[in-house]
């Protein structure tokens, strides 16, 4: 129960990042930068408390490159289309995950015969109201699938890592590779209060929280306990920037919840 906790706990407070990057400000690979800096920051200092011992693999690195691609891609996402709209791309993550298993030849269950089209469905009607593929419905798109990825590495780097020692390198690899750019091109007056709170809040608590229950959560229920993220993003969309989607997109999006929900039943 501890696991599920921490991954839903985890969930509700990274779906508060939408309100940290419109206050941030900047475009979307400085605000992605400052989300990791400050996050590698508030860990290095949690680490020389507690004297955590650092150990670094190739999971590691693999894990932390994606981890920034879906930070990227859905901080994009976030500053071009609505909250709600960007937080259920995201979660399209769960659908991603099943047609890769049935691409690498696993048997597929009759819940997942009609989560899969309903999933999908779900989608078609979430982007009918865009005329076209949009730079955010595209960056949408790519954080869900990368995701998908975070995942599945996440659950096999808690089999060799702690839960820190994967939170701690995910926001430094990131940080990393991002620097040179903000150094560069990075607009350095940002409001130092929102950017500070954006690496704490719904980044730093949240990814030790995560990886901490990805050691006793299965991978499949992990996703779903996971979906209170873009119903509380919806939520913020709705009451903090007024943000209003139309009755077919929240039919899509709640068809995609409930496809995710079947994929993961008990067969």
């Amino acid at each position: 129960m501890k696991g599920e906790l921490a991954i839903l706990t985890s969930a509700i407070l990274m779906s508060t990042v939408s309100v940290f990057v419109r206050n941030t400000g900047n475009d979307p690979i400085s605000v992605a930068f400052l989300r990791l800096f400050f996050a590698t920051i508030f860990l290095f200092a949690f680490a020389f408390i507690r004297h955590e011992k650092f150990f670094f693999s190739k999971t590691l690195l693999i894990l932390g490159i994606l981890n920034l691609l879906t930070i990227s891609s859905y901080i994009s996402a976030i500053q071009e289309i609505e909250v709600g709209i960007a937080a259920l791309l995201l979660y399209m993550a769960p659908i991603y995950v099943i047609a890769i298993a049935y691409a690498l030849g696993e048997k597929i269950e009759r819940n997942t015969l009609i989560a899969l089209p309903l999933g999908f469905l779900g989608l078609y009607l979430m982007l009918s109201p865009y005329a076209e593929f949009s730079p955010g419905i595209i960056f949408g798109l790519i954080s869900g699938i990368s995701y998908a990825l975070v995942f599945t590495f996440s659950k096999k780097a808690r089999q060799i890592h702690s839960s820190f020692q994967i939170s701690f390198f995910n926001v430094l690899i990131g940080s990393i590779i991002l620097s040179p750019y903000f150094i560069l091109f990075g607009n350095k007056a940002f409001p130092i209060l929102w950017a500070v709170g954006l690496g704490l809040i719904p980044t730093a608590i949240p990814f030790m929280l995560f990886a901490y229950g990805m050691k006793s959560v299965k991978l499949q229920k992990a996703p779903l306990i996971a979906l209170v993220e873009p119903m509380f993003a919806v939520l913020i969309g709705y009451f903090y920037f007024g943000e209003v989607l139309s009755g077919k997109q929240l039919l899509g999006g709640a068809l995609i919840l409930i496809a995710t929900a079947l994929s993961f039943r008990e067969h």
